[in-house]
């Protein structure tokens, strides 16, 4: 019975550290896009958050961290759980629902705003820009190439560098409406370019 009991109890507490997380992440993620990296204050995010600054510094040990913490957080949420399942499917149908919904992430409005704040600052902040790039789109194209290593000898498939074919996948999807979007000069494409975007990109890697 005690042994049941310490179980549960640790469950209890998992949880509880679990939901503190996620609302330091959320608590965190409004700092960011409210003040920027280098202005927004631990204070500022345990204070959003409902937790003591100890607790934040638990979880994550720096601010470098945090931020890396709440682009992981923002690319998981759209992808965690789906991913596996996405290429699963036929190859053609798995990479158009890949596209989708790295297009999504791109263009997601608070996506842009934290890609924003990493140009703006890195300078000041050079682990930031690394920071950025390794947990959002380097792990989308390790995802990507990945897919594309296990199916080497899939006759649809003209992929000769994983790599470099991931990534350029991923560019096709981007292309200047991401840079413009980031420039405030559009708003992003409409769901006709997307689509327009996403057949170039298969046709790039299918035959």
């Amino acid at each position: 019975m005690t042994l049941v009991l310490d179980k549960a109890a640790a469950g209890s507490r998992n949880g509880l550290s679990d939901k503190k997380r996620e609302a330091i992440l959320k608590g965190a993620k409004a700092m960011f896009l409210k003040h920027g990296f280098g202005d927004a204050s631990m204070d500022e995010v345990a204070a959003a958050a409902g937790v003591s600054k100890m607790t934040v510094y638990r979880h994550f040990g720096s601010k470098e961290d945090l931020f890396a913490g709440v682009i992981t957080e923002s690319c998981h949420q759209l992808i965690t759980g789906e991913i596996d399942a996405v290429f699963e499917l036929p190859m053609r149908d798995a990479l158009r629902a890949y596209a989708r919904k790295m297009t999504d992430i791109f263009f997601a409005r608070d996506t842009a705003e934290l890609h924003r704040i990493v140009i703006a600052e890195c300078r000041r902040f050079p682990k930031l820009g690394r920071l950025f790039y390794e947990t959002g789109p380097q792990a989308c194209i390790d995802a990507l190439e990945a897919h594309f290593i296990r199916h080497r000898d899939d006759p649809a498939l003209k992929v000769r560098d994983p790599r470099r074919a991931a990534e350029e996948f991923l560019e096709l999807l981007r292309g200047y409406s991401h840079l413009k979007m980031l420039l405030g000069i559009d708003k992003g494409p409409s769901a006709r370019d997307v689509e327009a975007r996403i057949d170039a990109a298969l046709r790039h890697v299918m035959v």
